[in-house]
């Protein structure tokens, strides 16, 4: 898309930080350590809608390296204006200043870098007129003072926006004037909308008559941004250009006009998809990937903690149990015991065979946390607690209990002792050492309530 030149009178800074280093590298074809580098030229605002991380982002691009990018206020703000530039058919364009530094720290290097670009506020990107169609803008500069203006009051006045100012679009002609001594000379007149609004000084008058004879040699106009400010009792006008000697060689190859009509200001414009990934972007989606697995699969990772060790040892003996409960079937299967013909089969091994009990008494089973049983009588899984051989059971799990908090009982010896010694050892500095008797005590009370907390939990 063509280029549509934004107002550049103001800066704003954008945001680098580490986001962007591999595009900023490109830009300068590479960075040495420690030697600071600048670069100054034109980069494109480009509103990314269909990004990813922020759907108001706009990004900043120099070609296609994206090097940075507005802050979500700043974004906020400039949304409107530049999707209607967007909209309108144009790349909106503002000069960038980029500097950048490679880092090198505990072996790692990364780019220090600082962008800022050349932007007017939202409400003076655009001139209050369209530069005519033939004519060739060109860039922006400093300001220049028109002379004479004070002539043209009347217009001026008619001109000036309610704020009191505005940016507005310029021609220069040159035109032959006589001069106070009657000496006729070239100068350079002012046009807004084809009326003339004042003029230049001769001297600046010399510097731009060669740039506008060449326009006119390829049948243009030549264009400047200008700035008209004024109140009921006064109004004053400038123009924003680069002097003739600073006028790039590229403008003379392509004389431009990027300053076309726009389409008329709406509540809201349609912004095409334009979102482009960096280097950085992968990094933060393959985050965001592996944030959004855990959260689908809960159960993949393995427990930790103390819930993982209940995990694992109720597992152990869940398959204790499975073992046990399939010799106790075989055990207690009457068609066995009938082909195998061996007498007493059912009295040895049946269901009423007391170690069948005895061995699906021992074997609570760990699913949902909630003991199983096999009655010996009818062979139903029955809770816990509720079959005949619940005393077994209880006793089973009473064991199970006092062996993991046996597991912690050195544990919270070893804090009560801490205690006791802290204690003493307090009382002795208590007349010694007041703020060491302090400390002392304070740690002591502190190891205290953690064997307490211990003892009462496990």
């Amino acid at each position: 898309m063509t280029d549509y030149a934004l107002n550049d009178r103001g800066s704003l800074d954008v945001v680098t930080e580490n986001f962007y280093d591999t595009e900023i590298m490109r830009v300068f074809g590479g960075l040495s350590a420690g030697r600071a580098q600048t670069w100054h030229g034109l980069a494109a605002l480009v509103p990314e809608p269909d990004n990813p991380f922020d759907p108001r982002t706009v990004s900043v691009r120099v070609g296609e390296n994206k090097v940075a990018h507005l802050s979500a206020q700043d974004a906020h703000r400039y949304w409107h204006p530049l999707s209607r530039v967007i909209a309108s058919g144009y790349t909106p364009v503002v000069p960038l200043h980029l500097e950048a530094d490679l880092l090198r720290q505990d072996g790692v290097a990364e780019v220090d870098s600082r962008a800022v670009i050349d932007i007017a506020p939202p409400d003076l990107l655009f001139p209050l007129n369209t530069a005519p169609a033939q004519a060739a803008v060109l860039p922006q500069g400093s300001s220049i003072k028109v002379l004479d203006e004070q002539e043209f009051a009347e217009y001026l006045h008619s001109i000036v926006p309610a704020s009191g100012e505005g940016r507005v679009i310029l021609t220069l002609e040159v035109n032959k004037v006589r001069n106070s001594h009657g000496v006729t000379v070239d100068t350079v007149d002012v046009l807004y909308e084809r009326k003339q609004v004042g003029r230049l000084s001769t001297q600046m008058s010399e510097q731009f008559i060669p740039i506008i004879h060449y326009a006119f040699e390829h049948d243009l106009l030549t264009a400047v941004w200008g700035t008209i400010r004024g109140s009921s009792f006064e109004v004053s006008m400038t123009l924003q250009s680069v002097r003739a000697s600073e006028v790039p060689a590229q403008w003379f190859e392509e004389l431009p006009n990027d300053v076309p009509e726009l389409l008329p200001d709406a509540e809201h414009f349609d912004v095409p998809p334009a979102y482009v990934a960096v280097e950085s972007d992968h990094g933060r989606n393959a985050k965001k990937w592996r944030k959004g697995f855990v959260a689908a699969h809960p159960d993949t990772p393995a427990p930790t903690g103390a819930r993982g060790f209940a995990a694992r040892f109720f597992g152990e003996r869940s398959r204790g149990t499975e073992q046990r409960r399939a010799a106790a079937s075989t055990a207690a299967s009457p068609t066995d015991a009938a082909s195998t013909g061996a007498p007493g089969a059912g009295h040895a091994g049946g269901p009423g065979s007391t170690a069948a009990r005895t061995a699906t008494a021992e074997a609570p089973a760990a699913d949902g946390g909630v003991a199983a049983l096999m009655d010996g009588h009818d062979g139903e899984l029955v809770p816990a607690g509720e079959t005949r051989e619940g005393t077994g059971t209880r006793a089973a799990s009473s064991s199970d209990a006092k062996t993991l908090v046996g597991g912690m009982t050195p544990l919270v010896t070893g804090l009560l002792v801490l205690t006791a010694i802290l204690v003493v050892l307090g009382v002795v500095l208590l007349g010694v050492e007041p703020l060491a008797t302090t400390l002392v005590l304070i740690v002591a009370v502190a190891t205290g309530f953690m064997a307490v907390y211990l003892h009462r939990t496990l």
